[in-house]
């Protein structure tokens, strides 16, 4: 795929891609360690689209590879922006589908892009859906990312998937525990007992836990005490850090 066909703000009839950042805090400091993103389709005759419709009719059309590569190429700018305004971090995410991973040459595929258009690959952290822990491949492909230089994630690991052989065997570098993982904190000593031991086994593995959805300073102090370093606060946040901004709101704070 040319570079100059990624540039478009048109994919096979897709107007426009819609990125929007959040911020995943380090719990020892709470300022910005990483940000997150998520991708909508604005589609002339459907309106705009959300992951959780356009995923997975994505991962069975041909247009996957060509709006996953205009997609990376919208965070590679982004991540540059942000670096003008001074913001401190170390990646953006963006999500993988399966498909795009199980494309054969897919690491090639995007090592190529990433070359063509000078981007560092240690910006980049692909956010793997905890689907493939169903799969019976995709380590391979999850390590060859590494080794080219790229950050992995697994994202979405719950109480009910949580697959410890399995996660092992695919070697995230980080892992993103669900956000009903982060609400049984405070409930009780053995939910908290549980919490722990989740986060003790990612950090076992040599991944580092990522939790989601915390709703106040003492969940983030819980999670700093449990060893897990980072998190993402609840959407619903007064201060709407949780909430997926547009690139151009994402600035410092001032002080």
């Amino acid at each position: 795929m040319e570079e100059k066909s990624c540039g478009n703000t048109t994919v096979d009839g897709v107007r426009a891609i819609e990125i929007r950042y959040r911020s995943i805090f380090r719990t020892d400091t709470r300022e910005t360690a990483f940000f997150q993103s998520r991708m909508r389709l604005n589609a002339p005759n459907m309106g705009v689209l959300l992951p959780e419709r356009f995923l997975p009719v994505l991962e069975r059309s041909d247009r996957c590879v060509p709006i996953f590569l205009l997609s990376l190429l919208q965070i590679i700018k982004a991540a540059d922006k942000f670096t003008e305004r001074d913001l401190y971090f170390d990646w953006i995410s963006l999500v993988m589908p399966l498909k795009i991973l199980f494309t054969k040459g897919c690491v090639d595929i995007i090592t190529d892009f990433m070359k063509k258009i000078n981007a560092d690959p240690d910006r980049i952290c692909f956010e793997i859906p905890a689907r493939i822990v169903d799969e019976k491949s995709g380590q391979e492909q999850m390590h060859s990312l590494r080794k080219a230089g790229f950050h992995t994630m697994l994202a979405g690991v719950s109480v009910d998937r949580f697959p410890m052989h399995r996660i092992s065997e695919l070697e995230p570098e980080y892992v993103v525990m669900d956000r009903q993982i982060t609400r049984m904190l405070g409930k009780n000593e053995r939910s908290d007992t549980c919490v722990k031991s989740l986060i003790s086994f990612i950090n076992s593995i040599d991944a580092e836990p990522i939790a989601t959805g915390v709703a106040s300073s003492d969940a983030a102090d819980m999670l700093y005490d449990f060893d897990c370093p980072f998190y993402t606060t609840d959407e619903n946040s007064g201060d709407r850090s949780g909430s997926f901004m547009l690139e151009r709101y994402i600035r410092r704070k001032s002080k």
